[in-house]
C-alpha cells in the first residue's frame, strides 16, 4: 500500500510548499487574498476550458471526491499561495495544464 503523500508523476517539492506556507503565515504576501489551507478557490483549466471548485486542505482532511485537495497533492501544490488571476502551471496525470485562478475565499 502507497502512502498518501506520494503520487506518481513529479515529485512534490516539500520544502517549496513549507515555504509558501511561512510566507502566508507571516504576511510577506500581504495584498490581495492568497491560497492558503481552508481556502476554497475556483479556477479555470485554459486548456479544456472546464471552471473548478476546490478547498486546500491538510492532508489528513483531504477528500479529492468532496473537493478537499490536499495541500501536498500536484494540484494543491500548485494552487497554494496562488492570488486571484493569477496563471499556474501544474501536472496532473502526467499532462501539463495552465489553471487560472478566478476566485479565492478564505
Amino acid at each position: 500500500m502507497r502512502h498518501p503523500l506520494f503520487f506518481r508523476g513529479r515529485p512534490i517539492d516539500y520544502a517549496s510548499v513549507i515555504s509558501r506556507l511561512d510566507n502566508l503565515a507571516d504576511g510577506t504576501d500581504a495584498g490581495q487574498p492568497r491560497a492558503a489551507i481552508n481556502c476554497t478557490i475556483r479556477y479555470l483549466d485554459l486548456s479544456s476550458g472546464r471552471r473548478q471548485i476546490v478547498t486546500l486542505a491538510h492532508p489528513t482532511d483531504a477528500n479529492p471526491s468532496a473537493g478537499l485537495v490536499s495541500i501536498f497533492s500536484p494540484l494543491g501544490s500548485a494552487l497554494l499561495s496562488s492570488a486571484e488571476q493569477e496563471v499556474v502551471g501544474v501536472r496532473i496525470l502526467g499532462m501539463e495544464r495552465k489553471l487560472r485562478v478566478l476566485d479565492v475565499h478564505r
